[in-house]
Order: structure tokens, then C-alpha cells, then sequence
């Protein structure tokens, strides 16, 4: 459904894995310090990112199911996440799992961004409910952007475990997202369609026109002192795609 190539297809597919239960955990971190929050106005916020997490869940969780109908069977890949989540959650504090929260939704949030600003690259998803799904999806990252970053602060999160979270988030994220492309083309019989990895890399990391290079800038940006995911503007851009899509202001 991605302009009929199996690349990008299966990378949209691999990224879809990752929600049911990386959403989860972004709820379950923010929620185990939710008694820690006085701010009226974030608490307020917390219910809104959980209930929009809670819904992208269950959104992500029906695709899968729909890939699965298609054999895609994106399930094995849901349940590699969802142990690497217990491990962290085991492994590490309340604090460190709000500090890989708040990498994770600067990931999601940057990617959404580019693919709402980025319509060259968007419009190339040419099954119309996936498009709807992927942009209303992006939109919504963009709106609850700031508020894992907002509880981090009000626990007393500080500049170093978030800088090291996000660095060993990466190492992992990259990881994952390599292991599962590989898996995902080797089950479609795609391993080896050298036509679909020149298609597919080329849209994402070509220097002139690709997706990834735009994501470089605002993932350095967190690496900055005073650096705040509102300081990323894209209110304007929501409105936009918001009233493009006829979705509810």
C-alpha cells in the first residue's frame, strides 16, 4: 500500500509493531508518577496523553490484526516489544522509564512531524486508510508532545540521565528497527528484491530528498540544556492537517 513496494510497505508495518505495547509503557511510566504531579494543568494533561496513547494502541493494535489477515504476522514481533518493555521496566527506576519515555515520544513526535510537513513523502502512501490512520496518528503525536517531557521535569528529572536515556534508547530503537526490516522482507520473500532496498532507501535516507536526514536537527536539539519539545512548533501544521483530513478541532 506504500506506491506498491514492499520496503516501505514493511517498514511502515515494522513501525506499527512497536505501538501496542511501547504505547503501554509510555502510559504505565507516566501513570506510576502521576501522584508525584501537583500542576492542576498538567494532571490534565496526563489524562488526555493517556487516553490518546490508550487509543493509538488500539488502533495500531486492529492494523496489525489487518496485516495478519494479509499474512503479515506482526504479532511475533509485538510480543519481542513487549518483553524488552518488562526488561526496562524491571531493570531501571520510575524516573529512568519516564527519561526513555520522553526519548521515545521525541522520536514519534519528530517522525510525525516530517510526515506531516514532508506531503512529497506522505502522499506515496497511496492506500487511502493508511494515510488517514499514519497522519491522524502523527497529529496526534505532535499534541501530546510536551507532556512525558513536562512529568519528567515536575519529578525532578535532570539534563543528565535524560541525555543518557536518550542515547541508549537510540542504540536500541536503531536496533530494533534494523532486526525487524530484516525479518519482515526475509517472511515476504523480499529479502533479496534489490529494487525495493534501492526504492526504500533512497526515500529515506537520500541527502537531498530523504526522510531521515530531517529527523537529524531535532533529534540534536534534545541534546541541548534548555531544550523543551514545545520549542518545536506545530500547532499551525496540526490545524492544518486537522482541518485537510475534516478530523474534529
Amino acid at each position: 500500500w506504500w506506491s506498491g513496494d514492499p520496503f516501505m510497505t514493511h517498514f511502515m508495518n515494522n513501525l506499527s509493531s512497536l505501538f501496542p505495547y511501547g504505547e503501554k509503557f509510555f502510559v504505565d511510566s507516566v501513570r506510576a508518577v502521576r501522584d508525584q504531579v501537583r500542576d492542576r494543568q498538567l494532571q490534565k494533561d496526563i489524562s488526555a496523553f493517556i487516553g490518546q496513547e490508550a487509543m493509538h494502541s488500539k488502533e495500531h493494535a486492529a492494523y496489525n490484526d489487518y496485516a495478519a489477515e494479509h499474512g503479515i504476522d506482526l504479532r511475533r514481533l509485538e510480543l519481542r516489544i513487549k518483553v524488552l518493555m518488562e526488561w526496562v521496566t524491571r531493570l531501571t527506576s520510575k524516573k529512568m522509564q519516564v527519561a526513555v519515555t520522553c526519548a521515545l515520544e521525541h522520536f514519534t513526535a519528530s517522525m510525525a512531524e516530517q510526515l506531516l510537513r514532508r506531503e512529497d513523502i506522505s502522499l506515496q502512501m497511496t492506500d487511502p486508510r493508511m494515510y488517514r490512520l499514519w497522519l491522524w496518528h502523527a497529529i496526534e503525536e505532535n499534541e501530546h508532545k510536551s507532556v512525558a517531557y513536562d512529568v519528567y521535569q515536575a519529578i525532578g528529572g535532570g539534563y543528565l540521565l535524560r541525555t543518557s536515556a536518550m542515547l541508549v534508547t537510540t542504540v536500541l530503537f536503531l536496533g530494533v528497527i534494523a532486526g525487524f526490516q530484516l525479518h519482515l522482507l526475509r517472511k515476504d520473500g523480499q529479502l533479496f528484491n534489490w529494487k525495493t532496498w534501492k526504492y526504500g532507501l533512497k526515500t529515506l535516507f537520500s541527502l537531498r530528498h530523504g526522510y531521515v536526514p530531517g529527523l537529524l536537527k531535532p533529534y540534536l536539539d534534545y541534546f541541548r540544556p534548555g531544550f523543551h519539545p514545545s520549542q518545536h512548533q506545530t500547532r499551525e501544521l496540526e490545524r492544518r492537517w486537522k482541518q485537510a483530513l475534516a478530523f474534529a478541532g
